[in-house]
């Protein structure tokens, strides 16, 4: 491939989003701290390129979405996946949105489904960080003041930990021993998880549910 040689600064042109582009990769590999940072890197911009790859009808879903569907399921329910694209496309999750999460998740078009491990997916597309997704899920699964039991908040973090590299196994059980004994939560509660304080930036403070 034959490279054009460069005489002045007025030939370079930079494109606008590539330092968005590399703040949110450099970020990524200062939480990260990766042994192998040219196979993190592989991975970051595979991954990256995979999950930009939206069709030009995609529209990111609302939290509001994702939460009036969770209140028309019932507790450990299997639903057959048109079923649940159906429930999806009722509260107004565009059908390029939808199309896309199963591309993501992998998701048979026959089987029945865990809609929450749909769910958890679509919220990944609400937000662009971390701490602002946790946020958000209280406000999409929660009750009143944004308020989660226990139990339900492990198990969204351990879905969410699919999609979420940093969510490994060992932090995942140690947040389930950090909030034994609390029988709900608020944001507020988990953000000052030790586990999870170098997770959640000070930038998710401003955005958190009120309760």
């Amino acid at each position: 491939m034959e490279v054009e040689p460069m005489y002045c600064a007025e030939q370079i042109k930079v494109p606008p989003n590539l330092a968005d582009v590399l703040k949110a990769y450099t970020k990524e590999v200062i939480r990260q701290q990766p042994a192998d940072i040219l196979e993190f890197s592989a991975k970051y911009f595979a991954h990256l390129a995979k999950a930009s790859d939206m069709s030009s009808d995609f529209i990111p879903p609302t939290v509001s979405q994702i939460r009036q569907v969770n209140v028309q399921l019932r507790a450990n329910q299997l639903l057959p996946a048109g079923q649940l694209m159906e429930l999806c496309k009722g509260t107004g999750v565009h059908e390029g949105t939808l199309k896309k999460v199963w591309q993501l998740g992998n998701f048979g078009t026959d089987a029945k489904l865990n809609p929450l491990e749909v769910l958890v997916l679509m919220l990944t597309m609400t937000a662009n960080e971390l701490p602002t997704v946790i946020s958000n899920m209280f406000r999409a699964f929660g009750g009143e003041g944004s308020r989660l039991e226990t139990p339900t908040f492990v198990q969204l973090v351990t879905l969410l930990s699919k999609w979420d590299s940093s969510l490994t196994v060992q932090k995942c059980n140690a947040l389930k021993e950090s909030v034994e004994g609390s029988e709900t939560l608020v944001f507020r509660d988990v953000k000052d998880i030790p586990v999870l304080q170098e997770l959640l930036t000070p930038a998710a403070e401003a955005k958190a549910p009120e309760s």
